[in-house]
């Protein structure tokens, strides 16, 4: 195979992409394991009920961002990701504790905060992991590197997905979650996590000529965050640009738990539904990481990918409002985030890296968190209005279609910001 579809990789580079590699590969295997008992919560509460507990979310980062940012402007970079993970490792073992001696009752409670929670894991763990990895490799790096590193996650996910299908006996054939399932899942994201922390020590800062950096503290205020979105341009584009495709994801979702609500109401078959999708996307995933992305990214550039992204969900939403069938959420969900795992999500963090360091530890995690999860709130809401109204699922889908538009405007006008 050509030179153009697999990047040279330097002889100094080998160890820490592996390490990169096999680091995502146990994240997203912590994450994707309880996926699937997340996406089962949001159908059993109801899709109605979803915009509350998405605002939940939103006031749950709204209040961890700056407690994050305080945290990361005292303490020495590399200990960024062994704080915030043991911090999880905790949440974890209280849910633990949460399913297995508060009762019936308390699990119903602790189950709606489990979900809340989940969002906020999936968010803080993924972003944190992409800043140790932008503090390491440069821009020119990234454009050569980041598709494989990717993949490593694509891997963890699927390798998740399978353990959480694997307990599915167990999560489902109640109209609760048994006990075996959560806890297996629990146990499994904890192990997962800590190999992560001693993964994360190998990768040292390095500035743009590929020097390692001193361990220092990033300093800056807890506030920096929200400082920066608003006063520097290209930040504040990518911010707008992140509010607008979670927004649309999530009426996106909405619309999609809805077909699946009606085609079945066996939480069995359901989960086992959610599971089958990311073991369908994860190996498509992979192959668009390590034989597409790459070379997408240093031959087309940044521009035509966060422009694509709206052109996806103009299609999406058409098929919804046509064809409201399973096999269409399962076709659309499919390849949307094929192209947001596989190409979208390395493409923006590729723009990071150009970013300064308090921007890369502060602002792209800020991003990833509050403001993603403002642009589910914002989303769940905008169709929860128009249930409210009297709309059903097409004309929902319609209303969708001038948003979609404006996040490809947005998205090409981000790519002109940034000299990447």
């Amino acid at each position: 195979m050509s030179e153009t579809f697999f990047p040279r990789i330097k002889k100094e580079e080998y160890l820490p992409l592996f390490n990169s590699f096999i680091f995502f590969f146990f994240v997203l295997a912590s994450w994707y394991a309880l996926r699937p008992v997340r996406n089962e919560m949001a159908v059993a509460g109801g899709v109605y009920n979803l915009p509350l507990l998405l605002t939940a979310v939103m006031f749950v980062m709204l209040l961890a961002n700056p407690v994050y940012s305080w945290v990361v402007s005292k303490v020495q970079t590399s200990r960024v990701v062994t704080y915030c993970y043991l911090f999880f490792i905790v949440n974890l073992i209280i849910f633990l504790f949460g399913w297995s001696y508060l009762g019936e009752e308390g699990r119903v409670w602790t189950g709606r905060a489990f979900y809340v929670w989940c969002n906020v894991y999936s968010f803080f763990v993924v972003s944190i992991f992409w800043v140790a990895v932008i503090n390491h490799f440069n821009t020119n790096d990234a454009k050569r590197v980041f598709g494989v590193i990717s993949a490593g996650g694509s891997l963890g996910a699927f390798f998740g997905s399978s353990v959480a299908r694997y307990f599915s006996t167990e999560i489902c054939g109640n109209s609760s979650i048994t006990d075996l399932g959560p806890i297996s899942l629990i146990f499994f994201s904890i192990g997962c996590l800590t190999i992560a922390i001693f993964l994360s020590r190998s990768l040292k800062p390095k500035n743009s000529a590929n020097q390692e950096q001193k361990d220092d503290v990033i300093g800056g205020t807890s506030l920096e965050a929200f400082r920066n979105i608003v006063s520097k341009v290209p930040v504040r584009l990518m911010a707008f640009y992140m509010l607008l495709w979670t927004a649309l994801s999530t009426a996106a979702w909405m619309i999609s738990l809805n077909i699946v609500e009606s085609w079945s109401s066996d939480p069995c078959e359901r989960t086992a539904f959610f599971a089958q999708i990311e073991q369908i996307v994860t190996p498509l995933t992979l192959l668009m990481q390590l034989f597409f992305t790459s070379f997408l990214l240093r031959t087309i550039g940044i521009l035509p990918v966060l422009t694509a992204y709206g052109v996806f969900f103009v299609i999406a939403f058409g098929a919804y409002a046509n064809y409201p069938e399973i096999t269409t959420v399962l076709v659309l969900t499919i390849v949307i985030r094929v192209f947001e795992y596989g190409l979208n999500k390395p493409t923006r963090e590729t723009v990071f890296t150009s970013l300064k360091k308090q921007d890369r530890y502060k602002s792209t995690v800020m991003m990833d968190t509050l403001l993603a999860r403002t642009g589910d709130v914002a989303g769940g809401w905008f169709v929860r209005s128009l249930i409210a109204l009297g709309l059903v699922g097409g004309s929902i889908a319609y209303a969708a279609l001038p948003i979609a538009v404006l996040l490809s405007i947005v998205g090409y006008q981000a790519a002109k910001s940034f000299k990447v």
